[in-house]
């Protein structure tokens, strides 16, 4: 016979392993952008233009001769400054640490949850046993 205990406890536990692969999947999401964004950063690339034409293009972060201080569009050229534009990484940037604080929160609070009802649970089990097991 399930009691209205044991009933709470399931409920409360399923509810708890809920949170936390949700807060896992936002923190999943949040990565990929960051691990999307490194891509966008770190890595040349090539722009088409015309029907035939390429111009091959050093990263957004490792660009043109490291003495001198000219900007990215200077070194690399106008086509490739607008290819990788600094707006669209950042507004990714912005939506991810978003979907990072709620999803730390989120794995957090249900990893907190299911540690308290295990404890509680050994707890219950070490009072109901006889004094002379204890």
């Amino acid at each position: 016979m399930t009691t209205l205990v044991q009933v709470y406890e399931e409920e409360f536990t399923r509810l708890a392993e809920r949170k936390r692969t949700w807060g896992g999947g936002l923190l999943i999401a949040a990565a990929g952008i960051w691990l999307w964004l490194a891509y966008l950063l770190l890595s040349p690339f090539s722009v088409g233009y015309g029907s035939s034409h390429t111009t091959d293009c050093d990263s957004r972060v490792f660009y043109g001769d490291s003495d001198r201080h000219e900007s990215y569009a200077d070194a690399e050229g106008e086509r490739c400054d607008a290819e990788r534009d600094w707006a669209p990484m950042f507004a990714l940037l912005v939506v991810s640490l978003p979907l990072a604080a709620i999803g730390t929160f989120q794995y957090t609070s249900g990893t907190v949850s299911l540690g308290m009802t295990r404890y509680t649970a050994e707890k219950a089990r070490l009072a109901a046993m006889p004094d002379n097991h204890r």
